[in-house]
């Protein structure tokens, strides 16, 4: 197989993608909704052999296939396929980058019976389709990853992948400019509701700089922000996954809910106060990033991931963190403080359509991913983001990724979302059109709640 990069066109980050510094974990995952049109394996997937651990993949020439969702990092898994490469003689490694049509992409590779050896996926993806998808339970490399930060990867007590990093998602802050706004060392943790937040917010408009930033794209609004909605302010996870149950079923909806009521009005209170309010749907992920950078706006809501837009354009010694998107102005409620983090993807291995050589070979590449220190350098400088391995002695150079960390280190974190079934995949394009109608005021708050109710009802009930 020759080596080489399939590119699918990109446009803008999907995902969400990170959690705390090497080692410490919360759990979380995104979404995904299974696409009845899309084909089935054309082969049975053979069972896991228990007596073949990741070191022994064989020493003969075996080609593999790496397919990822992670956009933007093409250069460090090339560099780290190399390595892996260099390090592994005989196993040849081709490199599939996806883009906009992440799922749609891999499946067409499974149509034509090219599935990957080894794909970067969301958990729900992976849950979905984990008939094809090789067992890893009992592989020794699990010894060496978090055991909060396999949960999403797990189904029915057995580990189908390997978490990639984790995610903080809230509202980022550029410390120069809320230090100013206070007129001192400003604190992200005196920010208890949302009154406290628009207090801040009030502050900063007074120095004259715009408060906040809202990037109105549908991936943001409709999978980071709306789906706040169905997390830890509900309740557990089986209170969460009831509640959409009942959204499914018709008995609830959502406009009567006072999470959703309360995400909406604080949403509300960030759209008055928008850099982009003369345009909301811009949609420019870059020039928001440089706006927040350059301290044109005090806050962004993004999530930590950010730094990939922001890392060039900061100056030296310049302080950027991360805070909690406040739902509520109750100031006991831990909700309002803790920071919603995500395993947003994992790395999982094909049974269905490689054969053990090459799954056996696949293996070995997560291991290195995983284990391997020149590796765990590698991502921890250019993904920006906490790493779940326990052997990680990385640093991560990103304020966002080490704001991520330090919740986490101080167990202030909450599930995004507590099971990888909950939202399916296209929530983020199809409820994502009504929150940018909803920021533009082209609808309003019920008819908001009524499509999204729309949405849910034409869904499977979820399981738990």
């Amino acid at each position: 197989m020759k080596k080489r990069v399939i590119s699918l066109i990109m446009t803008g980050v999907m995902g969400a993608t990170l959690l705390t510094g090497c080692g410490n974990a919360s759990t979380s995952a995104p979404a995904a909704t299974t696409d009845e049109n899309a084909p089935a394996a054309t082969q049975e997937a053979p069972a896991a052999t228990e007596e073949a651990p990741a070191a022994e993949a064989a020493a003969t020439e075996v080609n593999i296939s790496f397919y990822t969702t992670e956009t933007g990092k093409d250069d460090m898994y090339q560099d780290l396929i190399s390595d892996f490469e260099s390090k592994n003689p005989g196993i040849t490694v081709e490199y599939i980058a996806a883009g906009d049509d992440q799922l749609q992409q891999w499946m067409a590779l499974y149509a034509s019976n090219e599935g990957p050896t080894v794909s970067l996926m969301d958990p729900i993806n992976i849950w979905e389709n984990q008939e094809r998808m090789r067992p890893l339970s009992g592989e020794a490399m699990l010894d060496n990853i978090t055991e909060s930060s396999l949960s999403t990867m797990t189904f029915n007590g057995t580990v189908y992948a390997v978490p990639m990093s984790a995610a903080g998602i809230g509202i980022l802050y550029n410390k120069a400019v809320c230090d100013a706004a206070v007129g001192g060392d400003f604190d992200p943790s005196s920010i208890k509701t949302r009154s406290d937040l628009k207090d801040l917010f009030d502050k900063i408009e007074a120095t004259g700089v715009a408060a906040t930033c809202i990037t109105g794209v549908n991936w943001s609004l409709g999978a980071h922000y709306l789906c706040q909605s169905y997390g830890e302010a509900i309740g557990d996870t089986k209170a969460r996954v009831d509640y959409v149950n009942s959204i499914i079923s018709g008995e609830t909806k959502e406009i009567d809910n006072d999470v959703f009521n309360g995400f909406m009005d604080t949403l509300d209170m960030m759209a008055q106060y928008n850099y982009n309010k003369n345009d909301p749907l811009v949609g420019d992920v870059n020039l928001d990033a440089m706006a927040l950078a350059e301290g044109k706006c005090g806050t962004w809501f993004m999530g930590d991931w950010a730094w990939t837009y922001m890392a060039e354009l900061v100056e030296p010694g310049a302080e950027f963190g991360l805070m909690p998107v406040p739902h509520s102005d109750d100031a006991n409620d831990v909700t309002n403080q803790y920071l919603p983090t995500s395993f947003a993807k994992g790395y999982c291995i094909d049974a269905s359509q490689n054969t053990e050589e090459q799954q056996l070979a696949g293996l070995k590449f997560i291991e290195y991913i995983s284990s391997d220190s020149y590796s765990q350098e590698v991502q921890a400088k250019r993904l920006g983001q906490a790493l779940p391995f326990k052997n990680c002695t990385a640093t991560i150079e990103s304020p966002l990724g080490n704001s991520t960390a330090g919740y986490i280190a101080d167990g202030r974190t909450v599930d995004f979302y507590g099971t990888p079934s909950l939202c399916p995949s296209d929530i983020w394009y199809e409820c994502g059109a009504y929150m940018c109608e909803y920021l533009t005021g082209a609808c309003d708050r019920k008819t908001l709640a009524d499509k999204i109710d729309a949405y849910w009802a034409n869904q499977e009930k979820r399981e738990y």
